[in-house]
Protein backbone atom coordinates (compact mmCIF):
# COMPACT_ATOMS: atom_id res chain seq x y z
CA UNK A 1 0.00 0.00 0.00
CA UNK A 2 2.78 2.61 0.76
CA UNK A 3 5.24 1.75 -1.57
CA UNK A 4 3.47 3.21 -4.11
CA UNK A 5 2.45 6.41 -2.02
CA UNK A 6 3.21 9.40 -3.47
CA UNK A 7 4.12 12.76 -1.14
CA UNK A 8 1.07 14.13 -2.32
CA UNK A 9 -1.00 11.56 -1.61
CA UNK A 10 0.35 11.68 1.81
CA UNK A 11 -0.72 14.99 2.08
CA UNK A 12 -3.74 14.97 1.16
CA UNK A 13 -4.70 12.51 2.86
CA UNK A 14 -3.18 14.05 6.36
CA UNK A 15 -5.66 17.10 4.86
CA UNK A 16 -8.60 15.37 5.22
CA UNK A 17 -7.53 14.10 8.83
CA UNK A 18 -7.01 18.02 9.66
CA UNK A 19 -10.68 18.57 8.73
CA UNK A 20 -11.88 16.60 11.53
CA UNK A 21 -9.91 18.12 13.82
CA UNK A 22 -10.98 21.15 15.64
CA UNK A 23 -8.82 23.65 17.62
CA UNK A 24 -10.52 26.59 19.19
CA UNK A 25 -8.59 29.78 19.71
CA UNK A 26 -8.37 29.39 23.89
CA UNK A 27 -6.96 25.42 23.02
CA UNK A 28 -4.27 27.16 21.07
CA UNK A 29 -1.19 26.82 23.67
CA UNK A 30 -2.38 23.72 25.00
CA UNK A 31 -2.60 22.37 20.92
CA UNK A 32 0.54 23.97 20.39
CA UNK A 33 2.78 22.29 23.53
CA UNK A 34 0.75 18.78 22.59
CA UNK A 35 2.11 19.39 18.97
CA UNK A 36 5.43 20.50 19.87
CA UNK A 37 6.25 16.64 21.79
CA UNK A 38 4.45 14.61 18.94
CA UNK A 39 6.43 16.23 16.50
CA UNK A 40 9.36 15.85 18.47
CA UNK A 41 8.79 12.30 19.30
CA UNK A 42 8.49 11.86 15.49
CA UNK A 43 11.56 13.86 14.63
CA UNK A 44 13.72 11.41 16.83
CA UNK A 45 12.60 8.25 15.06
CA UNK A 46 12.93 9.74 11.21
CA UNK A 47 15.72 7.35 9.98
CA UNK A 48 18.24 8.76 7.54
CA UNK A 49 17.60 7.70 3.81
CA UNK A 50 19.94 4.27 2.62
CA UNK A 51 22.62 5.26 0.01
CA UNK A 52 21.86 2.77 -2.01
CA UNK A 53 18.95 0.66 -3.05
CA UNK A 54 19.50 -2.89 -1.47
CA UNK A 55 16.35 -5.95 -0.93
CA UNK A 56 14.75 -5.91 2.58
CA UNK A 57 16.75 -2.63 3.81
CA UNK A 58 15.56 -2.26 7.38
CA UNK A 59 15.90 2.07 6.66
CA UNK A 60 12.97 1.76 4.04
CA UNK A 61 11.26 -0.41 6.71
CA UNK A 62 11.27 1.95 9.21
CA UNK A 63 10.34 4.47 7.04
CA UNK A 64 7.39 2.51 6.02
CA UNK A 65 6.17 2.02 9.60
CA UNK A 66 6.31 5.86 9.94
CA UNK A 67 3.80 6.40 7.68
CA UNK A 68 0.73 6.75 10.02
CA UNK A 69 2.52 8.56 12.76
CA UNK A 70 3.97 10.95 10.54
CA UNK A 71 0.36 11.78 9.18
CA UNK A 72 -1.28 11.93 12.00
CA UNK A 73 1.63 14.79 13.48
CA UNK A 74 1.28 16.43 10.08
CA UNK A 75 -2.94 16.54 10.15
CA UNK A 76 -2.36 17.91 14.06
CA UNK A 77 -0.06 20.52 12.60
CA UNK A 78 -2.55 21.38 9.74
CA UNK A 79 -5.19 21.94 12.34
CA UNK A 80 -2.98 24.13 14.68
CA UNK A 81 -1.99 26.08 11.78
CA UNK A 82 -5.56 26.58 10.64
CA UNK A 83 -6.30 28.83 13.68
CA UNK A 84 -5.60 32.66 12.54
CA UNK A 85 -3.91 33.16 15.92
CA UNK A 86 -1.60 30.43 15.39
CA UNK A 87 2.50 31.51 15.92
CA UNK A 88 5.48 30.80 13.61
CA UNK A 89 6.78 28.23 15.67
CA UNK A 90 3.93 26.26 14.37
CA UNK A 91 3.88 26.82 11.32
CA UNK A 92 7.55 25.75 11.45
CA UNK A 93 6.62 22.29 13.25
CA UNK A 94 4.21 21.89 10.11
CA UNK A 95 7.22 22.73 7.39
CA UNK A 96 9.35 20.29 8.67
CA UNK A 97 6.93 17.16 9.65
CA UNK A 98 5.91 18.17 5.55
CA UNK A 99 9.49 17.51 4.52
CA UNK A 100 10.02 14.42 6.40
CA UNK A 101 6.90 13.16 5.34
CA UNK A 102 8.02 13.73 2.29
CA UNK A 103 11.36 12.08 2.32
CA UNK A 104 9.76 8.71 4.10
CA UNK A 105 7.80 8.83 1.08
CA UNK A 106 10.67 8.52 -1.08
CA UNK A 107 12.48 6.24 0.93
CA UNK A 108 9.93 3.72 0.74
CA UNK A 109 9.32 3.83 -2.43
CA UNK A 110 12.93 3.67 -3.29
CA UNK A 111 13.65 7.25 -4.74
CA UNK A 112 16.89 7.75 -3.18
CA UNK A 113 18.08 10.99 -4.69
CA UNK A 114 15.06 12.90 -4.14
CA UNK A 115 14.58 11.54 -0.21
CA UNK A 116 18.10 12.74 0.25
CA UNK A 117 16.81 15.96 -0.42
CA UNK A 118 13.72 16.21 1.63
CA UNK A 119 15.12 14.67 4.85
CA UNK A 120 18.19 17.18 4.66
CA UNK A 121 15.67 19.67 4.28
CA UNK A 122 13.57 18.11 7.30
CA UNK A 123 16.72 18.46 9.47
CA UNK A 124 17.24 22.51 8.52
CA UNK A 125 12.86 23.18 8.81
CA UNK A 126 13.42 21.24 12.20
CA UNK A 127 16.06 23.00 14.29
CA UNK A 128 14.63 26.34 12.14
CA UNK A 129 11.76 25.47 14.15
CA UNK A 130 12.95 25.05 17.43
CA UNK A 131 13.33 28.34 19.11
CA UNK A 132 16.38 27.19 21.22
CA UNK A 133 18.66 24.87 19.32
CA UNK A 134 20.41 27.78 17.80
CA UNK A 135 20.71 29.40 21.60
CA UNK A 136 24.25 31.19 21.64
CA UNK A 137 25.88 29.71 18.57
CA UNK A 138 28.49 31.76 17.14
CA UNK A 139 28.15 33.16 13.26
CA UNK A 140 29.11 30.68 10.45
CA UNK A 141 31.21 33.43 8.89
CA UNK A 142 33.70 33.90 11.58
CA UNK A 143 37.15 33.03 9.86
CA UNK A 144 39.31 29.83 10.79
CA UNK A 145 41.82 30.44 14.13
CA UNK A 146 43.91 28.21 11.62
CA UNK A 147 44.51 28.46 7.66
CA UNK A 148 45.79 24.86 6.50
CA UNK A 149 46.42 26.97 3.12
CA UNK A 150 48.88 29.40 4.64
CA UNK A 151 49.99 27.15 8.14
CA UNK A 152 49.34 30.65 10.11
CA UNK A 153 47.39 30.87 13.51
CA UNK A 154 45.84 33.62 14.57
CA UNK A 155 44.80 35.17 17.94
CA UNK A 156 40.81 34.48 18.35
CA UNK A 157 39.51 37.40 20.37
CA UNK A 158 35.67 36.62 20.10
CA UNK A 159 34.45 35.66 23.14
CA UNK A 160 32.76 32.38 24.18
CA UNK A 161 28.99 32.62 22.43
CA UNK A 162 26.69 33.68 25.35
CA UNK A 163 22.81 33.11 25.54
CA UNK A 164 20.40 34.95 27.65
CA UNK A 165 17.29 33.31 29.06
CA UNK A 166 15.01 34.54 31.58
CA UNK A 167 14.90 32.38 34.88
CA UNK A 168 13.31 33.11 38.67
CA UNK A 169 15.22 33.47 41.45
CA UNK A 170 14.92 30.60 43.30
CA UNK A 171 15.54 31.70 46.81
CA UNK A 172 13.13 31.58 49.66
CA UNK A 173 10.48 34.95 49.52
CA UNK A 174 11.92 36.20 46.09
CA UNK A 175 11.14 34.24 42.82
CA UNK A 176 12.02 37.37 40.95
CA UNK A 177 12.01 36.48 36.95
CA UNK A 178 14.82 38.57 35.29
CA UNK A 179 17.08 38.21 32.10
CA UNK A 180 20.65 36.29 33.10
CA UNK A 181 23.55 35.74 30.26
CA UNK A 182 25.55 32.67 30.37
CA UNK A 183 28.14 31.22 28.02
CA UNK A 184 27.11 28.13 26.28
CA UNK A 185 30.11 26.00 26.59
CA UNK A 186 29.61 24.07 29.76
CA UNK A 187 26.11 23.63 31.64
CA UNK A 188 27.34 24.73 35.21
CA UNK A 189 26.55 28.34 36.28
CA UNK A 190 26.36 30.94 39.45
CA UNK A 191 24.05 33.71 39.25
CA UNK A 192 23.16 36.47 42.12
CA UNK A 193 19.73 37.60 41.88
CA UNK A 194 19.66 41.42 41.43
CA UNK A 195 16.46 41.96 43.31
CA UNK A 196 17.17 39.90 46.57
CA UNK A 197 21.39 40.14 45.91
CA UNK A 198 21.49 36.06 46.97
CA UNK A 199 23.55 33.79 45.05
CA UNK A 200 22.00 30.54 43.00
CA UNK A 201 23.12 27.76 40.23
CA UNK A 202 21.80 26.30 37.37
CA UNK A 203 22.16 23.42 35.25
CA UNK A 204 21.42 23.73 31.63
CA UNK A 205 20.45 20.41 29.58
CA UNK A 206 18.61 19.49 26.32
CA UNK A 207 15.62 17.26 27.72
CA UNK A 208 16.73 13.60 25.79
CA UNK A 209 13.68 11.71 28.01
CA UNK A 210 11.33 11.84 30.73
CA UNK A 211 9.59 9.54 32.55
CA UNK A 212 6.64 10.40 34.88
CA UNK A 213 5.31 8.20 37.99
CA UNK A 214 2.10 8.62 39.58
CA UNK A 215 2.53 7.95 43.11
CA UNK A 216 -0.22 8.39 45.63
CA UNK A 217 0.30 12.10 46.61
CA UNK A 218 3.39 13.31 44.38
CA UNK A 219 4.69 12.51 41.19
CA UNK A 220 8.44 11.42 40.28
CA UNK A 221 9.95 12.94 37.70
CA UNK A 222 12.80 11.16 35.86
CA UNK A 223 14.66 13.65 33.65
CA UNK A 224 17.38 12.79 31.30
CA UNK A 225 19.27 15.59 29.57
CA UNK A 226 22.40 16.17 27.33
CA UNK A 227 24.54 18.51 29.36
CA UNK A 228 25.14 21.87 27.50
CA UNK A 229 28.57 22.07 26.16
CA UNK A 230 30.39 18.50 26.62
CA UNK A 231 27.55 16.59 24.97
CA UNK A 232 27.58 14.00 28.08
CA UNK A 233 24.32 12.97 29.40
CA UNK A 234 22.85 13.02 32.82
CA UNK A 235 19.76 11.74 34.88
CA UNK A 236 17.90 14.17 38.02
CA UNK A 237 15.17 12.81 39.56
CA UNK A 238 13.01 14.04 42.31
CA UNK A 239 9.02 14.22 43.83
CA UNK A 240 6.84 16.78 43.46
CA UNK A 241 3.36 17.34 45.72
CA UNK A 242 1.72 19.99 44.07
CA UNK A 243 0.62 17.94 40.71
CA UNK A 244 1.04 21.09 37.97
CA UNK A 245 1.32 19.96 34.41
CA UNK A 246 4.50 20.48 33.17
CA UNK A 247 4.69 20.60 28.87
CA UNK A 248 8.12 19.61 27.98
CA UNK A 249 9.32 18.18 24.26
CA UNK A 250 12.40 16.65 23.40
CA UNK A 251 15.03 18.74 22.52
CA UNK A 252 13.57 21.41 25.35
CA UNK A 253 16.26 23.27 26.18
CA UNK A 254 15.71 23.14 30.08
CA UNK A 255 17.10 25.41 33.57
CA UNK A 256 17.64 23.16 36.95
CA UNK A 257 17.95 25.77 39.54
CA UNK A 258 19.38 25.74 43.23
CA UNK A 259 20.04 27.51 46.02
CA UNK A 260 23.51 27.81 46.99
CA UNK A 261 22.96 25.02 49.25
CA UNK A 262 22.54 23.64 46.87
CA UNK A 263 18.47 22.44 47.07
CA UNK A 264 16.37 22.30 44.08
CA UNK A 265 13.77 24.28 43.99
CA UNK A 266 12.47 24.82 40.17
CA UNK A 267 13.04 23.44 36.66
CA UNK A 268 12.15 26.27 33.81
CA UNK A 269 11.43 25.20 30.16
CA UNK A 270 13.44 27.98 28.49
CA UNK A 271 12.02 26.56 25.31
CA UNK A 272 8.47 27.55 25.89
CA UNK A 273 8.68 29.72 29.13
CA UNK A 274 7.22 27.26 31.91
CA UNK A 275 8.19 26.47 35.08
CA UNK A 276 7.82 24.00 37.68
CA UNK A 277 8.31 24.93 41.39
CA UNK A 278 9.24 21.61 43.31
CA UNK A 279 6.63 21.32 46.24
CA UNK A 280 8.73 18.16 47.97
CA UNK A 281 6.72 15.45 49.07
CA UNK A 282 7.32 14.83 52.48
CA UNK A 283 4.54 16.96 53.63
CA UNK A 284 0.81 18.34 54.55
CA UNK A 285 -0.32 14.43 56.40
CA UNK A 286 -3.11 16.29 57.96
CA UNK A 287 -4.08 18.94 54.75
CA UNK A 288 -3.85 15.86 52.17
CA UNK A 289 -6.21 14.09 54.21
CA UNK A 290 -8.64 16.96 54.42
CA UNK A 291 -8.41 17.84 50.51
CA UNK A 292 -6.92 14.91 49.01
CA UNK A 293 -3.72 14.72 47.23
CA UNK A 294 -3.91 16.61 44.62
CA UNK A 295 -5.76 19.39 46.08
CA UNK A 296 -4.66 22.84 44.72
CA UNK A 297 -4.45 24.21 48.60
CA UNK A 298 -1.61 22.15 49.41
CA UNK A 299 1.09 23.86 47.04
CA UNK A 300 0.04 27.02 49.65
CA UNK A 301 0.46 24.82 52.63
CA UNK A 302 3.90 23.14 51.63
CA UNK A 303 5.40 26.93 50.42
CA UNK A 304 4.68 28.44 53.84
CA UNK A 305 6.22 25.33 55.11
CA UNK A 306 9.37 25.71 52.70
CA UNK A 307 9.44 29.71 52.95
CA UNK A 308 8.21 30.58 56.77
CA UNK A 309 8.59 28.10 58.63
CA UNK A 310 11.87 26.34 58.01
CA UNK A 311 13.62 29.93 58.01
CA UNK A 312 14.00 29.76 62.18
CA UNK A 313 14.30 27.75 65.35
CA UNK A 314 10.49 27.17 66.46
CA UNK A 315 9.03 26.97 62.90
CA UNK A 316 11.29 23.70 62.49
CA UNK A 317 10.78 22.37 65.64
CA UNK A 318 7.04 22.29 64.67
CA UNK A 319 8.20 21.09 61.22
CA UNK A 320 9.69 18.06 62.93
CA UNK A 321 7.12 17.16 65.55
CA UNK A 322 4.66 17.63 62.40
CA UNK A 323 6.46 15.18 60.42
CA UNK A 324 6.37 12.69 63.98
CA UNK A 325 3.34 12.86 64.59
CA UNK A 326 0.85 13.95 61.87
CA UNK A 327 0.72 10.82 59.68
CA UNK A 328 -1.37 9.44 62.82
CA UNK A 329 -3.17 12.49 62.97
CA UNK A 330 -3.92 11.72 59.60
CA UNK A 331 -5.00 8.44 59.66
CA UNK A 332 -7.67 9.56 62.46
CA UNK A 333 -9.15 12.26 60.62
CA UNK A 334 -9.58 10.55 57.64
CA UNK A 335 -11.57 7.74 59.81
CA UNK A 336 -13.80 10.23 61.00
CA UNK A 337 -16.16 11.78 58.34
CA UNK A 338 -17.13 14.79 60.34
CA UNK A 339 -13.78 15.60 62.20
CA UNK A 340 -12.32 15.71 58.59
CA UNK A 341 -15.75 18.28 57.80
CA UNK A 342 -14.46 20.42 60.43
CA UNK A 343 -10.62 20.40 59.82
CA UNK A 344 -10.99 21.03 55.97
CA UNK A 345 -13.32 24.35 57.21
CA UNK A 346 -10.34 25.25 59.39
CA UNK A 347 -7.88 24.51 56.99
CA UNK A 348 -9.56 26.57 54.48
CA UNK A 349 -9.78 29.93 56.54
CA UNK A 350 -5.83 29.12 56.84
CA UNK A 351 -5.22 28.91 53.00
CA UNK A 352 -7.45 32.27 52.19
CA UNK A 353 -4.92 34.28 55.36
CA UNK A 354 -2.31 32.51 53.77
CA UNK A 355 -2.87 33.35 50.21
CA UNK A 356 -4.00 36.98 51.07
CA UNK A 357 -1.10 37.76 52.85
CA UNK A 358 0.97 36.41 50.07
CA UNK A 359 2.98 33.82 51.84
CA UNK A 360 1.89 31.14 49.63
Amino acid sequence: MWAALQPEDLFQAALVKAAKMEVRREELPVALERLRASASALFARIPEPPLYRRAEDPARKAAEALLPEVERVLAEAMAVTRVPEAPAAAHGIQAAVKAHAEALCHTVAGRLGPAEVAWRSGLALERAAHPTRNLGTRPLELPAVYDKHTGLSRYDPQAAPQAKVKLACPNTGCKRIDDYAFTTSHAYHRFVCSACNTPFKAYFGELRGLEVERLSSSNRYLFTVDELGSGGNTRIDFEEASGAEFPVARRDLLAFLYTDEPKLKLVVNVTNGRLMWISPASSCFVATAAFGPQAPELVAFRAFRDEVLSQHGIGRAFIRGYYRHGPGVAGWVVRHPRVKAGVRGVLTLVHRHLTRKGDA
